[in-house]
């Protein structure tokens, strides 16, 4: 019996965002962020399911120059368009409050606001019954305006958000509310205030179910990739490096290879998490292909892992007859391998998409479903592939 090995895991996360030694730090996207915050951009973060948009900004927000004060919050619990003009109100005022050159400023704005008390968490209290924080907001903005540092705010489910909002309060208040965040984005008086959104479901598709894509143009996308082969390697030996668990090039290529060419930090590490469990229990730590395959069928049987990719695309996030459409896209696509734009469009017209039917397609582009080639789109992951393949049989596809 072969002596039991004192177990080193590899310092792989798949629960929260990477933060610390478990991230890894991409510098390129870096200095193209803070490029465009020099120029004066406000930012939208768009990428790929599970690529890692929050650990970039976390990253982005605690590592800023000196002369910027960034913060990052997950805004997802907001529901309504007073929740979230509040939550922005206070965290504006939770930043610079404490800083002392900015007391007296803000010491005059409260008396002038009529504000009557401030607990530790800024909770505020006004003499008006109802506050209107949108328009609060806008006149905290307007008074802090001639500040001299910059203030950054990475929030986090903005997307969720404004879906929140449109499902609650309605289509118009939706609207509105980013008709608001446009107006701060493009005031010349809020050059001080840079916002930096994202979300688990992409901005443009929810500004399209809404029409008004013209809402949020002005933002700069920044665009997050999967990893390349050697991002992947680094990311591997990065989490590995103490580890009890052994891979050589060959068998990270094999992990490549299974993974597929977009490769999504995610997936990496949920196969390493699943090798580690099968060595662990056998007291073994070379990873073999063998290891690999079980480890990439136990990821395909855990649906919690996946069923996202499908949860994001069915209301309230798309109408019922937007994620008809776009299940069929893919549906076709798991079971036949590709679709032509042509059969796409005849889709669209049964579907009642056929007015807007290309923006879908971009956005399952955009989001990493498929990929083009040619007139003709095709899964981009093969884990996604499968998967979709499994939930989906093939007497779902209805033919026109």
């Amino acid at each position: 019996m072969n002596e039991k090995i004192k177990w080193v895991s590899p310092n792989t996360i798949t629960g929260p965002p990477a933060e610390g030694d478990k991230y890894f730090r991409r510098d390129y996207i870096n200095e193209e962020f803070w490029r465009e915050i020099e120029k004066g951009s406000h930012i939208l973060f768009t990428a790929p399911r599970r690529v890692g948009k929050t650990s970039i900004m976390k990253d982005l927000a605690k590592n800023c120059p000196e002369e910027y004060i960034c913060h990052f919050e997950n805004i997802e619990s907001e529901k309504t368009q007073k929740q979230f003009f509040k939550r922005l109100f206070e965290l504006l005022v939770n930043e610079l409050k404490p800083i002392k050159k900015y007391k007296n400023l803000f010491n005059t704005w409260f008396k002038k606001r009529g504000i009557e008390e401030i607990s530790i968490e800024v909770a505020l209290k006004f003499n008006s019954k109802e506050v209107n924080y949108k328009d609060e907001l806008l006149s905290l903005l307007n008074d802090l305006q001639n500040i001299d540092q910059k203030v950054v705010l990475f929030l986090d489910e903005f997307s969720e958000v404004i879906t929140s909002i449109k499902r609650t309060e309605g289509k118009d208040v939706a609207i509105d509310t980013l008709h608001t965040i446009r107006a701060i984005r493009q005031s010349n008086d809020f050059k001080f205030f840079t916002l930096v959104l994202a979300g688990s479901i992409g901005l443009e598709q929810v500004v399209i179910d809404l029409d008004r894509l013209k809402l949020i143009n002005d933002l700069h996308p920044i665009l997050i990739k999967p990893l390349n082969k050697d991002e992947a390697r680094h990311l591997i030996r990065q989490l590995c490096r103490d580890a009890s668990m052994k891979f050589d090039e060959e068998i990270e290529d094999y992990l490549f290879n299974k993974v597929g060419e977009y490769l999504i930090p995610y997936f990496v590490q949920q196969i390493l998490e699943r090798c580690d469990h099968i060595l662990r229990r056998n007291n073994n730590t070379v990873v073999t292909t063998d290891v690999i395959d079980i480890a990439f069928e136990d990821l395909l049987k855990n649906d919690k892992n996946l069923n996202d990719w499908e949860a994001r695309l069915k209301p309230p996030y798309l109408t019922k007859n937007s994620f008809e459409f776009c299940k069929q896209i893919l549906t076709i696509c798991a079971h036949r391998d590709r679709i032509s734009i042509q059969e796409i469009y005849n889709l669209s017209a049964y579907w009642k998409q056929a007015d807007g039917y290309m923006d879908w397609v971009k956005m399952l582009t955009r989001d990493g479903y498929i990929f083009e080639d040619n007139g003709f789109y095709s899964f981009l992951s093969p884990v996604i592939k499968i998967w979709w393949k499994r939930q989906h049989p093939e007497f779902e596809i209805k033919e026109h």
